[in-house]
C-alpha cells in the first residue's frame, strides 16, 4: 500500500478505490488534476456511516492512506 508521501493525486483516475486515515474506503468519482484534491464516493466510512448515502464528497490530499487493490 502507498503512503501519501508517494503517492501521486495526478496518477489517480475515476473508478480506482483509495483508503483514507479515518478508515473509510472511497471510489474516486473525478479529479480536478489540481493535485490536493479529488472527488470522492464513500463506500465505507466506520464512524460516520451516512457518508456512504451522502453522494459526492471533496477529499484532501493529505486524508488519502494509499491505492486500495
Amino acid at each position: 500500500m502507498s503512503d501519501n508521501k508517494t503517492l501521486n493525486l495526478m496518477d489517480l483516475v475515476p473508478g480506482m478505490r483509495v483508503s483514507l486515515s479515518d478508515g473509510a474506503v472511497a471510489e474516486v468519482v473525478e479529479n480536478p488534476q489540481d493535485g490536493s484534491w479529488i472527488i470522492c464516493r464513500y463506500l465505507s466510512h466506520p464512524a460516520m456511516p451516512n457518508l456512504v448515502e451522502a453522494g459526492e464528497q471533496p477529499v484532501f490530499a493529505t486524508d488519502i492512506e494509499g491505492i486500495v487493490q
